[in-house]
């Protein structure tokens, strides 16, 4: 199945290529016995030591397991979700990655998250995100892990791996940040009660709520710890997102426009939708139609 190594490059980066891509290719499957150690030297054509050191670091990479004793030998791993967390973590540990970086990332990503939870959960899902976000008032040195896991759970419900990863390695890193900067038990209070109204947008299949609630609630973390580390917040404008200032402020502000609103505002230049047009809610969703407004009619 294996090369010989090529003697002009490293010869334990070339079996630890090799074996990765058998094992991601699916040439050999999770649980599969390699060959023996003595065959493996043999294939490669490499010495005792250089194998050895092959294997070991394909075991850090969490690719395969070495089990010793009678039955032992070298297994392909199940690459889990840690390990792969716990790689990317270790190549961004010689990265610079601020909170603002975290936030852009978030922002981007969590408000269709919320989105597809809005559509698609389910009364077990409600009942498992209202138990997430009651975290006792009394608990004066907040919960970071807690806080995490609601956010953690709204992926989980898109059922798309990748949503999963990325929002788990970026809670990991908010998770790291928070215990870093001993955050208030204000702060806390503030994430619970945000954490319930994204919860109250969800059960009424509403769409652009849950949205606009969860795209508030990391901005006004973001704020929060960037002032507790003394570095610049995040702004939406840095990606070209005007937002109304009320939607991206305090908590206790309701948005002054409908974010669809702001959408077909700027699709539409030069038509003044508040005089000429109003959106009708449809339903309990984020279904919304454009209808002349019967003040303008008069």
């Amino acid at each position: 199945m294996f090369e010989a190594a090529n003697k002009t490059e490293k010869v334990s980066d070339r079996i630890i290529e090799q074996i990765r891509d058998a094992v991601l290719s699916g040439q050999i499957k999770p649980g599969d016995r390699l060959a023996s150690e003595k065959e493996l030297i043999a294939q490669f054509g490499v010495s005792k030591a250089t194998m050895r050191e092959a294997l070991r670091v394909l075991e850090a990479m969490g690719l395969v397991e070495i089990r010793k004793g009678t039955t032992g030998g070298v297994f392909v791993a199940e690459v889990d979700m840690k390990t792969t967390i716990h790689s990317i973590m270790n190549f961004l540990h010689f990265r610079s990655v601020s909170t603002s970086d975290i936030t852009m990332l978030r922002f981007t990503v969590e408000p269709s998250v919320a989105h597809l939870a809005a559509m698609n959960a389910t009364e077990k899902d409600f009942e498992r995100l209202r138990e997430l976000a009651e975290i006792t008032e009394a608990d004066e040195n907040g919960d970071a892990a807690r806080d995490i896991s609601f956010h953690r759970y709204l992926a989980r419900m898109s059922k798309n791996p990748l949503l999963i990863l990325i929002l788990d390695f970026v809670d990991n890193l908010l998770r790291d940040a928070k215990y870093e900067l001993q955050l208030s038990s204000e702060f806390y209070r503030h994430v619970r009660q945000s954490h319930r109204r994204i919860v109250d947008f969800l059960e009424a299949r509403d769409t652009v709520g849950a949205r606009a609630e969860i795209a508030r609630d990391l901005l006004e973390v973001d704020r929060y710890m960037a002032e507790a580390a003394g570095t610049e917040p995040f702004e939406p404008a840095s990606l070209g997102l005007n937002l109304d200032a009320r939607y991206v402020a305090g908590r206790e502000q309701e948005p002054a426009v409908n974010p669809l609103a702001q959408l077909l505002d700027a699709s539409l230049p030069g038509q003044d939708l508040g005089k000429a047009m109003v959106l009708k809610h449809i339903g309990s969703g984020g279904l919304y139609v454009v209808v002349p407004d019967q003040d303008e009619k008069k």
